[in-house]
């Protein structure tokens, strides 16, 4: 799967992508890819103070930008 600027990416890969039901940016990692979206994981630490928590979101490739 590539994403939004056409770079391959995979299970593992560090990208930005957009916080769930937020409009703010945040890092995740990717989880695991299906045919039409990826599972990703980020710390939401807005709602769970500087510990944070981890979510995990169900996004599409066009939806992230892989990060080095």
């Amino acid at each position: 799967m590539k994403d939004f600027l056409g770079n391959e990416i995979v299970v593992g890969d560090n990208v930005v992508t957009l916080a769930k039901n937020y409009r703010g940016l945040v890092k995740a990692k990717i989880l695991s890819i299906s045919e039409k979206s990826l599972l990703v994981e980020y710390l939401n630490t807005w709602n769970y103070g500087s510990n944070g928590r981890l979510e995990e979101y169900r996004v599409t490739g066009s939806m992230v930008i892989k990060t080095s």
